[in-house]
């Protein structure tokens, strides 16, 4: 029971749900395109009523969504995600060890 509720345990489970969540993780990208006007315009292209209609340009960037591991999507570092009891967790609550 001593094990079971100790700081080291949880510093451990910690330290090992760290490492490989920063080790496996896999960086997801989505491709975002957008259309940019160009700062240059030619009088050229003046319509009927005046107006001018300047060029634009498609331009693509990649924008990061999250990170994927094990089963879930996740922005950052979620902390680790054992299955404990209820007992466990309580007790390391108690001790400052997880806040909530």
């Amino acid at each position: 029971m001593i094990w079971k509720h100790s700081r080291l345990r949880f510093y451990i489970l910690n330290a090992i749900w760290n490492y490989k969540f920063w080790l496996f993780a896999e960086k997801i990208y989505v491709d975002h395109t957008f259309n940019v006007k160009e700062e240059e315009f030619n009088l050229d292209n003046v319509d009927i009523t005046g107006k001018m209609h300047f060029k634009t340009k498609k331009v693509s960037k990649k924008r990061f969504i999250g990170y994927k591991y094990e089963t879930g999507m996740y922005i950052d570092n979620p902390g680790f995600r054992h299955t404990i009891d209820k007992e466990t967790w309580n007790a390391w609550k108690r001790k400052g060890l997880i806040k909530q």
